[in-house]
C-alpha cells in the first residue's frame, strides 16, 4: 500500500463495470458491491482490483449485487470515513492499517488472504556481513533503515521488535544528526527501498521480508546476514465495514472461501497478488493481532493520523 501526502478528496476514482440487474433475495435495494483502497495511483489501483471485484459482484448477482466498484482514497483515514458512511463495503490490506481501521472504523478484519502464496510473515532485520554487527544491542548509535511509517513487516513489527527488547529509539530526520550511543537511529523510507539504503552504504541495518530478501541477487544477498526476525503475522487480511448486512456478509464471505476451488477463481486469484486462497483467521492470528494492535495504539500515536 502506497500513499501520498497530499490529500484529494474522499473519492479519487470511482469504477463500475458491470449493471446486471436481479431480484435481491434478502428483500433490501439492490446495489453494487464496493471495494477500497488507499493507493497513490488510482488507475494501476482500479487495475490491479478490478478483474477481483468483478469477479465477486457476478458471484454475488443473485443476491442483487448490480456490479463493481472500487474507491480509491489517498489517506487511510479517508477510507476509515468512507467505511464509517457506509460507502465501501469490504477492503483488504496488510496487518497494521487494518487494525487502524479497525480502531477507527469499526471494520470487522475476518479472514485472510494467502498474498503472493503466503499465509504470514514476518519482519527481518539485516545486516552486512563486514558490518561487525552480531546482536541488536550492536544497533546502539548506528541507523536502522525502515520503510513506509504504516509498513507492517518493514517498519512496525521491527520496532516493536526492538522496543520489545528494551532499546530505545531515535527518529533521524536529516542526515548528519548524531545518534546517541543508547539508542538506534531509525529513518523511513519508501517501499521495498530500505535494503537499498543498507547496500548503498546509507544506513547500517534494514528490514525487509524473507520473499524480497530471496529475491535479491545471489551475489548480494551473500553478503548480508538476516540479523534476527519479529512475530509472524497474516500475510493480509480481508475486512468488511461494521453494519455490513450479516446475510450479504455470509454470501461474501461464502465467494471469498471458495475461489480457490473453482477454475475461474484460481485465475483471477493468480492475477491478485498471486493468491493462492482465502481462509478464516486461526485463533493464533487473533492473539498475534491483539499484540499488534496494543502496540500501535500505545506507542505509535499522533503518526497515525498521517498515513
Amino acid at each position: 500500500m502506497k500513499m501520498i501526502k497530499r490529500s484529494v478528496g474522499l473519492a479519487l476514482l470511482l469504477a463500475l463495470t458491470q449493471s446486471v440487474w436481479c431480484e435481491p433475495i434478502f428483500g433490501a435495494e439492490a446495489k453494487p458491491l464496493v471495494f477500497g483502497r488507499v493507493f497513490d495511483d488510482p488507475v494501476r489501483a482500479i487495475r490491479d482490483r478490478q478483474e477481483f471485484v468483478d469477479y465477486l459482484a457476478k458471484k454475488l448477482a443473485p443476491v442483487g449485487i448490480t456490479g463493481g466498484k472500487i474507491v480509491v482514497v489517498d489517506k487511510l483515514h479517508l477510507l476509515a470515513q468512507a467505511l464509517r458512511d457506509g460507502q465501501v463495503d469490504l477492503f483488504h490490506d496488510s496487518v497494521v492499517p487494518t487494525l487502524v481501521l479497525a480502531k477507527r472504523a469499526g471494520a470487522l478484519p475476518l479472514l485472510r488472504q494467502w498474498k503472493y502464496g503466503e499465509a504470514d510473515y514476518k519482519g527481518l532485520i539485516v545486516v552486512k556481513k563486514s558490518s561487525g554487527i552480531n546482536s541488536l544491542a550492536d544497533l546502539k548509535g548506528k541507523l536502522i533503515a525502515f520503510e513506509e511509517p504504516h509498513s507492517t513487516s518493514a517498519t512496525v513489527l521491527p520496532r516493536m521488535h526492538l522496543e520489545g527488547k528494551k532499546l530505545k529509539l531515535m527518529h533521524i530526520q536529516t542526515a548528519g544528526v548524531t545518534i546517541r550511543p543508547d539508542a538506534i537511529g531509525y529513518s523511513y523510507g519508501s517501499d521495498g527501498n530500505a535494503i537499498n539504503v543498507l547496500i548503498t552504504g546509507r544506513a547500517d541495518a534494514a528490514t525487509t521480508i524473507h520473499r524480497e530478501f530471496d529475491r535479491l541477487k545471489p551475489e548480494i544477498r551473500d553478503s548480508l546476514m538476516i540479523l534476527d526476525s519479529t512475530i509472524s503475522v497474516p500475510r493480509n487480511l480481508v475486512a468488511f465495514r461494521k453494519d455490513i448486512d450479516p446475510k450479504l456478509l455470509k454470501e461474501i464471505k461464502e465467494v471469498l472461501l471458495n475461489m480457490d476451488k473453482d477454475p475461474e477463481g484460481q485465475g483471477v486469484l493468480k492475477r491478485s497478488q498471486n493468491t493462492t486462497k482465502f481462509d478464516e483467521l486461526p485463533p493464533g492470528s487473533l492473539q498475534q493481532l491483539k499484540q499488534v494492535e496494543k502496540y500501535v495504539f500505545a506507542n505509535l500515536g499522533k503518526e497515525i493520523d498521517l498515513w
